[in-house]
């Protein structure tokens, strides 16, 4: 794959534009009872938890991630522990952050994070979520399922996508492929975890579909699960009552 990414560049970002659009949600912020911020290996997203937090949009941040595919080859601690030390230097009161520093994904970003704030007995109804643009509709569906009783809201850091391709394109291409191939993934998660009851279910139009499967014959496939990967999981933990065997990928 040493020459792909260059060959087909324009094709494989206009593919990331319209993938982008589809999956940041745009919704509109209010004031909740808690920030989350769901730890990856992007930096932004704890300043942007902080900025909301001393706007006043919630009272306290907790920053979900251990270490997850990509980061546990680049960070030397937990997500949630870079991030809490961003969002201190960023004029946050320790005393105003919480860490969950064992999930590995996204649902147990939420997981474990409900674990961390009941130990700590804080009470809350309203949440407002943090990711990247390209994570939100993935994220805010698998935080539907995890925090079912809750109101949610989800957000993202201040990034165009013009300046997302910006920053991709001075990555190594190692890492330019895990990227997308991390998006790649999350499409195909979208579709196949709603039958194991993991993710809310999305109707994901056709022309998303469409670049899926051109990114990942391209090659960017390196999270995609195969069918016996998928059917292990079948085996292992059943189909949601009402569901139907999908082996998409």
């Amino acid at each position: 794959m040493n020459n792909i990414y260059s060959i087909n560049q324009n094709e494989i970002e206009k593919a990331l534009k319209e993938i982008w659009n589809y999956m940041k949600l745009n919704q509109s912020i209010e004031k909740c009872d808690l920030i989350i911020g769901c730890g990856c290996a992007n930096l932004d997203i704890p300043i942007k938890c902080a900025k909301l937090q001393r706007e006043g949009y919630a009272p306290k941040i907790l920053f979900a991630g251990g270490l997850g595919k990509i980061t546990k080859n680049r960070f030397n601690k937990s997500e949630a522990e870079i991030y809490k030390d961003i969002a201190i230097s960023n004029g946050i009161k320790d005393e105003d952050i919480l860490i969950e520093t064992k999930s590995t994904n996204t649902s147990d970003n939420f997981r474990f994070a409900t674990k961390i704030l009941d130990e700590n007995n804080i009470k809350y109804n309203k949440i407002l979520i943090v990711h990247l643009p390209i994570n939100e509709r993935r994220t805010y569906s698998a935080a539907k399922i995890i925090l079912k009783d809750k109101e949610l809201i989800i957000t993202s850091p201040d990034i165009t996508f013009d300046k997302y391709l910006k920053k991709l394109n001075k990555k190594s291409l190692e890492e330019i492929i895990d990227e997308i191939s991390v998006v790649v993934g999350d499409i195909q998660r979208m579709i196949v975890y709603p039958q194991f009851g993991w993710q809310a279910k999305d109707d994901v139009p056709k022309s998303i579909i469409d670049k899926y499967y051109y990114l990942k014959n391209l090659g960017f496939s390196k999270y995609v699960l195969s069918k016996q990967q998928i059917k292990d999981l079948i085996n292992k933990y059943g189909l949601k009552e009402g569901e139907k065997e999908n082996y998409f990928n």
